[in-house]
């Protein structure tokens, strides 16, 4: 009898052992499928579909460069004028923001208030004034895109009888950097502004001439420029500053370096950054300029 229920014993805990063994093995094929659910193709959303990457302050901060084009303006003063702007964030704590504005040779500082739109965009609202001691000071308005690197809004003039009253304009973050090596291109045959004669229907222009040498790259020689037209010598010139970022004053090298892919205007005065070879090369230019001959040629209108 004892021998019965010895054995009875031994098989309910054998029995018990293998339902355990048995349970752990059920509960491992219940978990392994979880990698391949997480591998499952399905189509890749985008950021903008998705979450967007996240966004620190310094992110904002830089330059944004492009078109600052009329849109409110008396026509009989400024035919349709436009200029590339460099927009300088600098420097942003909670809601306030300050930076500069760099166009047509002026250089002035602004600051105002920075806000988040209140949908998911990740967007920002940007206004700002310049300090209004100066004739061609105003307030840009603008929306500030960090994802896609995009500044684009308004300016209005304080003063609303200037010629231009109004300007819009819409920026890309761009990073100034000096290079020697950049080249001009394509420049040949380009118009130079306010050279135009109405009674002959000519202008003056640059030949193929202007980008015959590099004046940061070379040491320029007598040879390379006695025979170059007034244009091409001043728009060589004035390259070796538009490297360095220089803002121009001067309507007719505006109108011909606001088009230059590469150029970016970020200072009023470069003087100092200019190598001792630029100097050399500016002398030589400058004495040929004095007595070289202009390069005419019929432009429509």
């Amino acid at each position: 009898m004892k021998n019965i229920i010895f054995s009875c014993l031994v098989f309910c805990l054998f029995s018990c052992g293998s339902n355990t063994v048995e349970d752990k093995t059920d509960t491992t094929v219940i978990e392994t499928p979880k990698p391949e659910e997480t591998t499952t193709s399905q189509p890749a959303e985008t950021p903008s579909e998705s979450e967007k990457k996240e966004i620190n302050i310094s992110d904002l901060l830089g330059s944004y460069v492009g078109m600052f084009t009329a849109e409110k303006y008396d026509y009989d003063k400024a035919p349709t004028w436009a200029n590339k702007i460099t927009v300088s964030l600098d420097k942003i704590e909670g809601e306030s923001i300050s930076g500069r504005s760099i166009v047509a040779g002026n250089d002035r500082p602004f600051s105002g208030t920075i806000t988040p739109f209140k949908d998911d965009s990740g967007k920002f609202s940007v206004q700002v004034k310049e300090p209004g001691d100066d004739k061609y000071d105003g307030s840009f308005s603008f929306t500030l895109d960090p994802h896609e690197e995009i500044l684009k809004g308004t300016w209005d003039a304080n003063d609303d009888k200037l010629a231009v009253t109004k300007r819009k304009y819409k920026l890309e973050k761009k990073a100034f950097k000096y290079d020697r090596n950049l080249e001009l291109e394509g420049l040949d045959y380009t118009e130079l502004y306010g050279t135009y004669n109405e009674y002959t229907n000519e202008s003056e222009g640059l030949t193929n001439g202007v980008s015959s040498k590099n004046a940061s790259a070379v040491l320029l020689t007598k040879k390379d420029v006695e025979n170059l037209h007034k244009g091409d010598l001043e728009v060589m010139r004035n390259a070796i500053y538009a490297r360095h970022g220089y803002s121009f004053k001067n309507r007719k090298m505006r109108y011909v370096f606001n088009y230059v892919d590469w150029y970016i205007p970020y200072s009023t005065d470069i003087r100092n950054q200019l190598t001792d070879l630029e100097k050399k090369n500016i002398d030589l230019l400058k004495r040929y300029e004095q007595h070289a001959e202009k390069y005419y040629d019929v432009f429509g209108r």
